[in-house]
């Protein structure tokens, strides 16, 4: 959501946000579709830069209003966020070879079966019918259980295919409020913790100086962390994650970010917000000594920018040299004016 201040139309929390096409059905939010970026990564256990791999161009397709940045009205804003979004891989021949044969041979368990009554619950309950940077919204749900299951396996997948259901970064609401105990019913206590608090951990790392100060804190300061309080998105309620708690949900932050980071020339394109964060929050775990997860990552693997690696559109050119202030600056200015439109805090506190 890069937008120097809130201009999108409010959306209620206890209402969902306007379907872009019919609701999907269940058997329809149960299918996996992986794409080749997301299955190397999933495969690899780590993402990846592919260019030279695949030629890239923007996309005639692209609709923005179908994704859920559709709630910007500003033109100028719409345009960055397109440029961010719109764009499509077309993969060579041998590495995409090597991309299934590397996902052929890893084995996903499956947490929940097609006919579960989660998968009906999301059908009937819920609107997961937007789109994402990458396919459908469930595509992305899907790729991060998926990565969870294989790479977090001592946690529940399920966090992270219901990431998203008590809201979004841009005031998208899959479900309302008055769900909550359906919902509640349909998960374990653990699991019901990490998905309230998923939505406003993301905004306090974006929002706030909630990462910052985690970094500034010394390794036995992190030691003696208890936990985290803050305010959940759907409805503002209190919400609590105790120290072990907060360093898994960190954990299943980053498997998230992963699937929103550039998929080619990074040397260029890593300015962008959700890949700094991926650094500096890789970072923190390593230094902490809590990357639980397996998510591998190193600088050295980011490639300059090599011929039809980037669409060759103006606003592409322009939005991959945006310095990574100005990325932060807006991406901070834009969840705090979001929070802000449907009354939700953004404060918190760090349990010492």
């Amino acid at each position: 959501c890069q937008s120097e201040a809130p201009d999108a139309a409010p959306v209620k929390p206890d209402a969902a946000p306007p379907a872009s096409k019919p609701k999907p059905q269940a058997e329809e939010l149960a299918a996996i579709r992986h794409s080749p970026q997301r299955k190397r990564a999933i495969a690899l256990g780590r993402p990846s830069d592919a260019a030279g791999e695949c030629d890239v161009v923007a996309d005639p397709r692209f609709d923005i209003d179908k994704t859920i940045f559709g709630t910007l009205t500003s033109p100028v804003k719409r345009w960055v966020q397109s440029a961010k979004l719109n764009h499509v891989e077309t993969w060579h021949a041998e590495p995409l070879a090597g991309i299934e044969s590397a996902f052929a041979a890893v084995s996903v368990p499956r947490s929940v079966s097609d006919d579960a009554p989660l998968f009906r619950f999301m059908a009937e309950e819920c609107d997961f019918s937007l789109e994402h940077a990458d396919g459908s919204f469930m595509d992305h749900l899907h790729f991060c259980a998926d990565y969870s299951a294989l790479h977090f396996s001592d946690h529940s997948p399920r966090v992270l295919l219901l990431h998203s259901i008590l809201g979004v970064g841009t005031n998208c609401f899959p479900m309302g409020a008055e769900k909550l105990p359906a919902l509640r019913s349909l998960l374990d206590e653990e699991e019901f913790a990490q998905i309230s608090a998923f939505p406003s951990v993301l905004r306090l790392m974006v929002g706030t100086d909630f990462l910052s100060r985690l970094e500034a804190a010394s390794e036995e300061e992190l030691g003696a962390l208890r936990g985290l309080s803050c305010r959940r998105v759907l409805d503002n309620a209190e919400v609590h994650l105790s120290s072990e708690q907060l360093w898994a949900h960190l954990n299943y932050q980053l498997i998230h970010l992963i699937d929103f980071l550039p998929a080619t020339a990074w040397q260029v394109t890593f300015s962008d917000y959700f890949a700094v964060f991926f650094v500096r929050l890789h970072a923190l775990l390593q230094r902490a000594g809590k990357l639980l997860a397996g998510v591998a990552y190193q600088p050295e693997w980011a490639k300059p920018l090599l011929p039809n690696s980037r669409p060759s559109s103006w606003a592409h050119w322009v939005v991959d040299r945006l310095p990574v202030r100005v990325n932060l600056s807006l991406a901070g200015k834009a969840i705090r004016g979001y929070s802000a439109e449907i009354g939700h805090s953004l404060d918190y506190a760090l349990l010492w």
